[in-house]
């Protein structure tokens, strides 16, 4: 007898996409100092979690991330890697920032901070259930 476990996952977070060209720590400091956060970087890099939905998950794809936890949790992450995209059907993302929010933010306010940087392009919010490659966001 073969017994198979499934987990449901959620989805409950926010996800801001972010245009910039600039290097990751870059992109980091301009955060930063727009904002209250204190985003430092994580010690080993994100590898998405292979399931059965998404074997084609490259083993070898790392992606950089930032994280500050305060009332809410925030991690910065890198979509574009020479390995591929993290989400590729959101190839103009070149950051995502995702936040689990157990206290309510303005994500516009957020997004418009964040858009105040000099060298960001565009900053888009994204609604991850509507994701077809969501499932990479789960580390």
């Amino acid at each position: 007898m073969k017994y198979s476990l499934d987990e449901e996952v959620d989805y409950d977070f926010k996800l801001i996409g972010i245009s910039c060209h600039e290097k990751d720590y870059r992109l980091c400091w301009g955060i930063n100092s727009v904002t209250e956060f204190k985003l430092e970087r994580q010690p080993k890099d994100l590898q998405p979690i292979p399931t059965k939905k998404k074997p084609e998950v490259s083993n070898h794809a790392l992606f950089s991330g930032y994280e500050f936890d305060d009332e809410n949790e925030y991690h910065l992450i890198v979509n574009r890697t020479p390995d591929g995209y993290l989400l590729p059907e959101k190839p103009q993302a070149d950051y995502l920032l995702l936040i689990r929010d157990n206290f309510p933010i303005d994500v516009d306010d957020l997004c418009r901070s964040i858009k105040s940087i000099p060298f960001v392009l565009t900053v888009f919010q994204l609604e991850p259930a509507s994701l077809k490659s969501r499932d990479n966001l789960i580390f």
